[in-house]
């Protein structure tokens, strides 16, 4: 059986976060595998998995809900579950309107949180239901109760209080002056009374009245700030921090490596001293990828050869076992960094034969994409686990003639084409000059015969 969840995306949220992927994407979470079913012309998107022994359906289901709200957080978009279903396979529901969703490859999933806290994980699934609707009265409420998961009534008031003078985001600091305009000193109070409790209650004034506009347009308004304070609340308070957080840090850039390193060795090369002791460092074999991208065979199976240190930085150099593709990647751990340039720290060397070609023409479609906004992805060779990543490449006063590029490809096409051709010529000639023959010396009836690899015959002098 595989539950399987549609989702609509957010109508409130910008239109880059509300892609939805147009190819199947598989997902490793949690010890399952959980499968993005793309979006169809004719049915809802959803995420599907199969239930395995031991697993129950709530039990699926409810692990599914959790994926989706991650997935709803890391994304910053809202995603509202229309149906659950199960059967033998997956078969996401049918659509009876166009929802206009945005498209994309494949989610991003470099970063993925995976908070323990039960707090946050109802503050995530809170946070994904109030980018999902689209009723402004009922997403500000599931806005407000994100803050009630991590304080009461006096402490959520004194956190919002504090709170005003550092929220940032579209529109927020828009309302906080139009609400202080309007003689509103006390948002804190402002956003509970006006706002949670006009909304949930219908006997005490304030009431917001569904078929009052104005109500509706007071609270579509306020709404930058109440989910800004949603996610301000979920990253300071419950530890879950968001895309933009984590990129700003680029502590994901060194990451794998410091688990591969070693906190000695890495507190060594923060202050940049060095070891005074020899320490055994087993650097994996690594695949160098970007991400949404088509793999790069020589960039395969690069093999660490060599390290050297200068203060804080350590460069690692890799090589292919064929020695023809060299990188390096330099490691600065007082600055966090991951160091690579597709100008000084690749080559490849042409052999002169048709695979050399491709692998060249693969090297440089690698520099086109990586200069091309491309996402650096570091990834071990025999686990497929990710070791770092950057986010996208922004050249600097230059730019990228994309039609110069288009023939350099093809002349690599070209030419591997050329040599392959000379090669085949080559082998069908060496295979029938490998060709046994045959050699009848006198009379039919008394005849000797000599049998002989024509590779190997020698002419004979007269005397011989």
């Amino acid at each position: 059986m595989r539950p399987v969840v549609p989702a609509d995306s957010d109508a409130t949220e910008s239109m880059a976060a509300r892609a939805w992927p147009i190819k199947p994407q598989r997902v490793d979470w949690r010890g399952h595998v959980i499968w993005v079913i793309p979006l169809m012309k004719k049915y809802h998107p959803a995420v599907a998995m199969k239930l395995v022994p031991g697993l129950s359906r709530s039990a699926g289901e409810e692990l599914l809900m959790r994926f989706v709200s991650n997935l709803s957080w890391v994304e910053s978009c809202g995603h509202i579950v229309v149906e659950l279903s199960g059967s033998s396979l997956p078969a996401p529901l049918g659509l009876s309107r166009d929802t206009g969703i945005i498209t994309c490859d494949s989610f991003d999933l470099s970063y993925f949180p995976e908070p323990a806290d039960s707090r946050a994980l109802l503050a995530l699934a809170l946070m994904r239901e109030g980018r999902g609707l689209n009723h402004p009265a009922y997403s500000f409420l599931s806005f407000f109760r994100v803050l009630e998961v991590a304080f009461d009534g006096r402490q959520r008031k004194s956190w919002v209080d504090a709170a005003l003078t550092t929220v940032r985001g579209n529109g927020v600091q828009e309302v906080i002056e139009a609400l202080r305009n309007k003689g509103i000193q006390d948002i804190g109070y402002h956003l509970f009374e006006s706002g949670r409790c006009a909304i949930a209650h219908a006997n005490t004034q304030p009431i917001v009245d569904p078929d009052k506009p104005d109500d509706l347009r007071r609270l579509s308004f306020e709404a930058p700030l109440i989910r800004a304070l949603a996610q301000k609340l979920i990253e300071e308070e419950l530890g879950v921090e968001t895309r933009n957080t984590v990129y700003a840090k680029h502590l994901f850039e060194l990451a794998g490596f410091k688990e591969i390193l070693g906190p000695e060795i890495c507190e060594l090369l923060v202050r940049g001293e060095r070891s005074t002791v020899e320490r055994m460092v087993n650097i994996p074999e690594i695949n160098v990828e970007l991400f949404d991208k088509p793999p790069y065979d020589p960039l395969k199976n690069l093999i660490p050869r060599e390290m050297a240190q200068d203060g804080s930085k350590l460069s690692i150099f890799f090589r292919s076992a064929d020695d023809t593709v060299h990188l390096r990647l330099r490691l600065d751990f007082a600055a966090e960094r991951l160091e690579f340039s597709m100008f000084t720290d690749i080559g490849i060397t042409d052999t002169g034969s048709a695979a050399s070609a491709r692998r060249v023409r693969e090297v440089r479609r690698f520099e086109q994409e990586l200069f091309g906004n491309g996402r650096l992805r570091i990834v071990d060779a025999d686990t497929g686990r990710l070791i770092s990543w950057k986010s996208a490449y922004i050249p600097l006063n230059m730019y990228q003639d994309t039609e110069a590029c288009k023939l350099q490809l093809a002349l690599w096409d070209r030419l591997a084409a050329q040599r392959q051709e000379f090669e085949d010529r080559y082998a069908a000639q060496l295979e029938q000059f490998a060709t046994g023959y045959v050699v009848t010396i006198g009379d039919p009836d008394d005849r000797v015969t000599l049998s002989g690899d024509a590779s190997l015959h020698q002419p004979t002098s007269p005397e011989g």
